[in-house]
């Protein structure tokens, strides 16, 4: 009879080599573009082209704004499972104030991206 532990140590070995072709197999099969586009880095809104000072874009905050609020409201969502009729009152109330922030920037036109 097999003992377990051999066969748990053939499972991990098994695994972190199915690993390894795996990731070697991506690596030497995928198209690679190495233009200056695809090279260049936009982090936090901006360009690494240009002087920073110019170049906040204030719609990646908005952006980022929105998607926190959304992230919030999903775990507020997830609370209602075990919670009681108050709780529901305020996630309702909650909510309504995000969609309405949500229908003023999108009638402002502020979710339109543009760098």
């Amino acid at each position: 009879m097999v003992s377990f532990v051999f066969v748990d140590f053939c499972f991990v070995f098994f695994s972190i080599f199915m690993i390894f072709i795996f990731y070697f197999l991506v690596f030497f099969l995928s198209f690679k573009d190495l233009s200056l586009v695809k090279v260049s880095s936009f982090e936090s809104g901006f360009l690494s082209l240009v002087k920073i000072q110019n170049s906040f874009s204030i719609h990646f905050f908005v952006i980022m704004l929105m998607f926190v609020i959304f992230d919030l409201e999903v775990v507020m969502f997830l609370g209602l499972l075990i919670s009681d009729f108050s709780s529901l009152c305020v996630f309702f109330l909650l909510f309504v104030f995000v969609l309405g922030g949500f229908y003023m920037e999108w009638s402002y036109g502020k979710l339109i991206w543009m760098v």
